[in-house]
């Protein structure tokens, strides 16, 4: 009990610490330029915070359909979906199931989506084994589950001959040991190793993966169906997940069935399908208008945009020699900061010159000592959006990280690097 005071008093200093520079539990007062800027104490900055990675929260399509949902029913239709439902779930998963070539489940979140599926796919004698990175709704959910806690287990990121030893060490006792990951994961931006997982499912029977696409969907994959579909093959021993409130730029999460008859048992029987609350008319009329624009040659050239974008932040940050912690090749980029007071006053001086809204990524998100700044590049930049926060944060870190006497050799050493200076 006193390690869990503890930790939750960590939690606690370290969010009044960026509260007090003003950087977290901010208050956006409106959008600009479409969403490409946000004003907060009446300042415009770039918004590098924003998840939404191809700009569909803004389109005029999405926002028409969202209206006409509105005068048709409401701002809620307040039904458990097992009594009744709208009929745009019905038009909304038909359009998903074309993206994914699966059957699909239109969840209220991401997190809904797990702590329906886990209870049913997870039996007692399972093992479940979470990367360390593994994202927060993931984690929790799986907590959610009735299995002894004893048969749950975290290991180093990425860290996957722990994981065969494992694999093969529950073989010889007949148990199905889970792996739990993100595609693309929230904090650091780097990437699951889905080949070499691939291969792992394919030498061991036992083995299960359960993957959390929510931050590879839309920007990659043909039709936008995300990261992993871009990379390895749909696969009876993978489930997969993703979220509809990032880069499909609606609100939501989905689940990939592997037939019909697993999406009818998962919506007969997922409890939090049975006694939660569904989407809004509007975020279901949008979700229907995302998904038809995605079966369209447009998404490729949103895709495209956003790739120009990485490349050009990556190639920008790579010649200020910023320690970018991950070259993952996605929107999501982090920069090390060495400690968390060093992260906060750079990110509140960028945010008071309005070269851009960041975020601060500390404990819990990241290991204590691993502190750093959390940039999202999206639709909406502008390569000089980009160049103008590189140029202004670099100065700004290097000062800070002066001030603090921590040289850049200990900030890689933090993440396990070496710093290699041109």
């Amino acid at each position: 009990m006193q390690s869990s005071i503890s930790q939750v008093g960590l939690v606690q200093e370290n969010i009044e610490l960026a509260k007090s520079y003003g950087i977290l539990h901010t208050q956006v007062e409106k959008l600009g330029n479409a969403g490409r800027h946000i004003y907060v104490n009446g300042t415009p900055a770039v918004n590098f915070g924003s998840c939404s990675y191809l700009g569909f929260e803004t389109d005029p399509r999405l926002v028409a359909a969202a209206h006409e949902a509105l005068d048709n029913f409401g701002v809620h239709f307040s039904s458990s979906r097992s009594y009744a439902s709208l009929d745009m779930y019905q038009e909304a998963e038909a359009l998903l199931a074309k993206i994914f070539n699966k059957p699909v489940i239109v969840t209220p979140s991401t997190t809904i989506g797990h702590m329906a599926l886990l209870p049913l796919i997870i039996e007692p004698n399972d093992v479940l084994i979470l990367d360390q990175q593994v994202h927060s709704s993931v984690a929790f959910s799986v907590q959610q589950v009735s299995i002894d806690p004893k048969n749950i287990e975290r290991i180093r990121h990425n860290r996957l001959e722990y994981l065969e030893n494992r694999i093969k060490k529950m073989a010889a006792a007949n148990r199905k040991v889970w792996y739990f990951a993100d595609s693309v994961y929230s904090m650091y931006g780097d990437v699951a190793p889905l080949q070499e997982l691939v291969e792992l499912l394919n030498r061991h029977e036992n083995f299960h993966l359960y993957l959390d696409d929510a931050h590879g969907m839309s920007w990659a994959g043909e039709n936008g169906a995300g990261y992993v579909l871009q990379h390895i093959q749909h696969h009876p021993r993978i489930t997969l997940t993703t979220s509809l409130g990032k880069g499909f730029g609606t609100s939501g999460g989905a689940i990939i069935c592997e037939d019909e008859e697993q999406k009818n048992f998962i919506l007969n029987c997922g409890g939090t399908l049975i006694f939660s609350g569904p989407l809004q008319p509007a975020n279901l009329a949008a979700v229907i208008a995302s998904a038809k624009i995605h079966l369209t040659p447009e998404i490729t050239v949103r895709q495209q945009r956003l790739q120009e974008r990485i490349r050009h932040f990556q190639n920008k940050a790579t010649a200020l020699e910023l320690p970018l912690i991950s070259d993952g090749n996605t929107p999501l980029f982090y920069i090390a900061t060495g400690t968390k007071t060093v992260g906060c006053e750079v990110i509140s001086k960028l945010l008071q010159s309005g070269a851009g809204y960041t975020g601060i990524a500390s404990y819990p998100s990241v290991p204590a000592t691993n502190s750093g700044i959390r940039i999202l590049v999206n639709h909406h930049h502008e390569l000089e959006d980009i160049d103008r926060l590189l140029d202004e944060l670099t100065p700004l870190l290097h000062h800070h990280l002066q001030e603090e006497k921590i040289d850049m050799k200990r900030v890689y050493k933090a993440f396990g690097k070496t710093f290699q200076p041109a």
